[in-house]
């Protein structure tokens, strides 16, 4: 009964190895005196990839091989990626925040993108709508028949009373006063000057009363107060990229971070079968 077990076991035995070496390639069915001794190589240089087995690792967070040799890439293109973040948020900020799929940060400088151009538009608005105001006031109480003339015109409108005549209120008394200063000598050449700088025909004015006059002088302050507003939001437009392409930065440094310590802590391992003259060779390779 002993020997008989005995027999199956050796049977068996024998059945395997038959089937082993019927599976293997022809070359190593020689006879035994004109075998070669195999020399040792892993299963791709003999039977291709498809042999190749990997075994998966617990603890790595990505394929093992595949993904490690596509690293230096994948590093790469998250570098040219946080680049282009870097622009998109001096081209709008958030925009380089929105690229990198942080939502919430983007949103909060849309908003406030938003914010300082709605800004700039009421008030750059309210200064039109003043000047209008001013103008017209200028042409009922002050006889002015022009709308559209330089900053320093109406400047003088409201500072002096009068275009022409005399008098401290008078902008002519004023010309003759720097015609005196600049040609002390020549009243020809003091003459030509006030002729040349003196407001007349539809330039000229004249205040009727000075309440009015203190009312225009309101509304122009008015009207350049929402122009310097206006002008602040460009300001502020620039703080918002900066601030934006900062925040990028931080996200770029933050993210390079994970990915350093995502790939210090991943392993790979890999199994390699082969087969040799008297049977066959399995090797389990983990890298850490």
């Amino acid at each position: 009964m002993f020997e008989s077990s005995r027999n199956t076991k050796t049977n068996i035995l024998a059945a395997a190895a038959a089937v082993f070496l019927t599976t293997a390639p022809q070359a190593h069915a020689l006879p035994s005196s004109d075998r070669p001794v195999a020399a040792w190589s892993p299963l791709p240089a003999l039977y291709g990839d498809a042999l190749l087995a990997q075994a998966p690792d617990p603890s790595a967070t990505a394929p093992a091989p595949a993904a490690a040799s596509s690293e230096p890439a994948t590093s790469s293109a998250a570098a040219g990626s946080g680049k282009k973040a870097l622009l998109y948020s001096l081209i709008l900020p958030g925009l380089g925040e929105m690229s990198m799929g942080e939502k919430g940060r983007a949103t909060g400088f849309f908003i406030a993108e938003g914010l300082i151009w709605a800004n700039f538009t009421y008030w750059t608005v309210a200064s039109n709508l003043r000047q209008d105001d001013y103008v017209e006031q200028a042409q009922i109480n002050a006889g002015v028949g022009v709308s559209q003339e330089s900053d320093d015109y109406w400047r003088l409108v409201g500072q002096f009373t009068s275009s022409s005549g005399e008098g401290p209120g008078s902008y002519e008394e004023e010309l003759r006063r720097e015609a005196r200063d600049a040609y002390p000598s020549d009243p020809a050449a003091q003459d030509a000057f006030v002729a040349e700088h003196l407001p007349t025909g539809d330039r000229a004015w004249s205040w009727s009363t000075a309440t009015l006059q203190t009312e225009y002088l309101d509304t122009r302050e008015s009207s350049n107060r929402a122009h310097d507003h206006a002008k602040y939001s460009f300001a502020a437009a620039i703080l918002n990229r900066v601030v934006s392409v900062i925040d990028v930065q931080l996200l770029r440094h933050r993210a390079s971070k994970a990915d350093a310590a995502t790939g210090s802590i991943r392993g790979e391992t890999r199994v390699y079968a082969d087969a040799v003259e008297d049977g066959g060779r399995l090797v389990v390779q983990r890298r850490f």
